[in-house]
């Protein structure tokens, strides 16, 4: 069987003022870092304060999703900037963009962890923070964590809350990522290990059109430190990238699956393009791209056709 030619598109994308990036150059670090010999021309294009230089090669040979990543690898010590962002992204995805991306909540979606808030009336929070830093590093079974967090909250008034809420913040650029989507008829989702009395009025303001999240026990008006149903956990996130992309009508290669922790990287192994975002040192190493500054914006921008 013959093989079809692939096409490729190479993005870099950047704050103002990071970096200084010519098309010209960014070329020419494609064609050291793969070895392909293109004559497309790159455009370089600015918005909402970022700059992007991206590189549509319609035919090449085809790739593996592994050698992408290396090209991508090459490029990023190429270019050699922590500022920069750099994403391949190939077929369909290269062309329109992708059809769905799914996001991580707490630290991802949203600035800092939801459940550290809600300890810090507990007078737990600091115990509560370490345990969610080690099992976003893997290296606690999250579940379990979560179980174990959620114990020290036992008692607190329900109506707490309400007041973290107030606390619980989009990360820089939310807003406008989820607009860039939606206008190129995108659809975007949460799929968090936080708390859905958090995350879904949120996600409501920006329009979300998936969320799915954990959910505090409570009776008596408090707390009961269990938590309600099943906890989301990182074969939940991959389940509802699948379900929501078949939902659609669409496969997951035409998703983009972005978060921090490990318990994000089954979704983040099983999408099209898997985005680290100021991630754990095991999804860096996993993901497909990774974004090292506070930025969501950035996502849309490496993602998204011209």
């Amino acid at each position: 069987m013959t093989e079809t030619s692939l096409p490729l598109r190479f993005s870099c994308v950047w704050e103002g003022n990071s970096a200084d990036l010519t098309p010209e150059s960014f070329q020419s670090a494609v064609i050291r870092a793969t070895g392909l010999n293109t004559s497309a021309s790159p455009t370089r294009s600015s918005a909402e304060g970022l700059d992007r230089v991206s590189l549509f090669v319609p035919a090449s040979p085809p790739t593996t999703r592994e050698q992408r990543a290396a090209w991508t690898r090459a490029l990023e010590h190429d270019l050699d900037s922590e500022g920069l962002a750099v994403a391949i992204t190939a077929g369909a995805m290269a062309q329109h963009g992708p059809a769905l991306v799914v996001l991580d909540g707490d630290s991802t979606l949203f600035t800092g962890e939801g459940i550290d808030l809600v300890a810090a009336h507990a007078g737990t929070q600091e115990e509560v923070a370490a345990i969610t830093a080690a099992a976003m590093r893997g290296e606690l079974d999250f579940a379990q964590s979560l179980r174990r967090r959620m114990g020290t909250l036992r008692g607190l008034p329900a109506s707490v809350l309400d007041q973290v809420r107030q606390d619980y913040h989009f990360s820089p650029g939310a807003a406008q990522m989820v607009s860039a989507f939606h206008r190129r008829g995108v659809k975007v989702g949460v799929v968090s290990g936080g708390f859905r009395e958090l995350v879904a009025p949120h996600a409501a303001e920006i329009g979300l059109d998936f969320v799915k999240a954990n959910s505090f026990e409570v009776a008596n008006g408090q707390l009961t430190g269990e938590p309600e149903g099943d906890i989301v956990t990182a074969e939940t996130k991959e389940t509802c990238l699948r379900s929501w992309a078949s939902e659609l009508g669409i496969s997951v290669e035409s998703c983009v699956a972005m978060g921090d922790g490990a318990n994000d990287l089954k979704m983040v192994r099983a999408a099209g393009l898997g985005v680290a975002y100021l991630a754990k040192p095991a999804l860096q190493a996993a993901a497909d791209a990774r974004l090292s500054w506070p930025n969501l914006a950035a996502l849309s921008a490496l993602t998204l056709p011209d």
